[in-house]
């Protein structure tokens, strides 16, 4: 049928509007035939279809969805969609977003704006010179799950590049976010696909990461975190990474804003580096040293706090960096005082290299004064979220050993 001319006759019924939906299912099903679509007989194809859609007096739906489906067959192949005339397929794919088509109709056409865009520089300026950026953001945010991922696939691979860079906004950002937060209302998580388009946002226009949406997206990341697939993990923890890469450059407010919002993320993220795929735990390695933070530490109880005569009267007290010390309350039971007394530190970002200074004291006026000192290093709870061990006391007494049980914990409480 091809070989003997089938398709330009087709393509002439279409465009006299005679057995339209015939033909443009007739048109359709050859178009779909592999070998049919990599011959040179098609390229011609290209242009009268889109003058088709395009066309006021083309009325019948039906063949509406099959000349729009027979587009996207002819642009699986690439040559094809590199063509000089897919520029006219773009206009005439808009233009059919642009007409409140049904759902099955706006998942076609979007589709085939995918293979344009996804071989063509010039089929992206195509589209938006049309206005099909603000288009496919209205489908986003409006249509049905489907529809919608569709069109966030289709931000995705137009904006892989600078080739439409003055198109990314903001706005771009807030319709992305405001899918997700819909997603995460309707079903508990995120399809992947919207984060994915929001991290070409991010990683192709740096600009973007300081705007407001930005902002707000991260509540929903940490969600995604928590709740995703592993692709899903995965794509939040890549966006809030890239996010992170423009704190040193955003104003001050931003940076504190988001870092804030992030710290969320601290207990998932420590949990990642221990039990998540090998390949997570460098960007989450990253995040946790640049997230505020709580750092606490629980004196549980001292072991062998023995002197001569008497109980002792026992106190710790703890100094952390160039904070005013801290001091546990005084025991007086016996050679082993349980306090179980917690002490908390916020930070900015991690108490990176800083030690934990303890020394454990007596205020009995018989006996010695001093039980022993340690000093712990604690970087290890940021990375761990929890610590919890038996510190020797020093200089070691001849009694034999003594030792504090203490807890550390870093988190975003």
């Amino acid at each position: 049928m091809a070989e003997s001319g089938a398709i330009e006759a087709l393509l002439d019924l279409l465009r006299s509007h005679q057995c339209e939906d015939t033909a443009a299912r007739l048109l359709e099903v050859l178009l779909n035939n592999v070998k049919i679509r990599d011959s040179k007989a098609t390229k011609t194809a290209i242009l009268p279809l889109s003058q088709y859609l395009l066309d006021p007096q083309t009325q019948a739906q039906q063949a509406r969805l099959l000349a729009t489906l027979a587009l996207g067959d002819l642009f699986q192949n690439e040559a094809l969609a590199r063509s000089t005339d897919a520029a006219s397929a773009c206009r005439a794919l808009v233009n059919v977003l642009e007409e409140q088509p049904t759902e099955e109709m706006k998942v076609v056409a979007i589709c085939a704006l995918q293979n344009l865009v996804m071989y063509s520089r010039s089929n992206k300026r195509a589209v938006a010179e049309a206005g099909g950026v603000q288009v496919v953001l209205d489908l986003i945010s409006s249509s049905d799950p489907d529809t919608s991922v569709q069109a966030a696939m289709f931000v995705k691979l137009l904006f892989s590049n600078h080739t439409v860079q003055e198109y990314a906004s903001s706005e771009t950002v807030r319709a992305i976010t405001a899918a997700i937060e819909k997603d995460l209302w309707a079903t508990g998580t995120v399809n992947d696909e919207y984060l994915k388009a929001l991290n070409s946002l991010f990683n192709n226009f740096p600009r973007l990461r300081a705007t407001e949406p930005a902002t707000l997206s991260i509540p929903h990341l940490v969600t995604s975190l928590k709740t995703g697939s592993e692709a899903t993990q995965e794509a939040a923890l890549d966006a809030l990474f890239l996010l992170r890469q423009a704190w040193s450059a955003c104003p001050a407010e931003v940076s504190r804003a988001q870092s804030v919002a992030a710290a969320d993320a601290i207990p998932l993220l420590q949990y990642l580096i221990q039990s998540g795929p090998p390949r997570f735990q460098e960007k989450a390695e990253f995040l946790l040293q640049c997230l505020p933070g709580t750092l606490v530490v629980t004196i549980k109880r001292g072991n062998n706090m023995k002197q001569s005569v008497g109980n002792p009267s026992v106190f710790c007290k703890i100094t952390l960096g160039n904070t005013p010390p801290r001091q546990t309350k005084v025991i007086s039971t016996g050679p082993n005082p349980e306090w179980d007394e917690s002490f908390s530190w916020s930070f900015e970002s991690p108490p990176k290299g800083q030690k934990l200074h303890i020394s454990c004291k007596n205020k009995s006026k018989m006996g010695k004064s001093s039980f022993g000192k340690v000093t712990i290093q604690i970087d290890r709870v940021v990375m761990l979220g929890a610590v919890a061990g038996e510190y020797s006391l020093l200089p070691e007494s001849k009694s034999g050993p003594r030792n504090l049980e203490i807890e550390f914990q870093w988190s975003n409480k």
